[in-house]
């Protein structure tokens, strides 16, 4: 079941979520929608002391941390 709901977010928020929903080809609900789940899975690593990693093309790893 799908719920209706109204935000307010500042011109930039809002430039910004269109502009990732363009470039995915997507709409703006579900970028909103992927963003969330990438969030909720953000928190289900830290839950599990886990840590989120990036490999350059260089090989560097460097550990993504999120402030709070």
């Amino acid at each position: 079941m799908a719920v209706k709901m109204s935000v307010n977010l500042s011109e930039d928020a809002a430039r910004t979520l269109k502009d990732l929903a363009d470039q995915n080809g997507v709409t703006i609900t579900e970028e909103l929608r992927r963003s969330i789940s990438i969030d909720l899975w953000r928190k289900e690593v830290e839950n599990a002391a886990g840590k989120i990693l990036v490999e350059y093309p260089d090989g560097r790893i460097r550990e993504v941390v999120f402030q709070r």
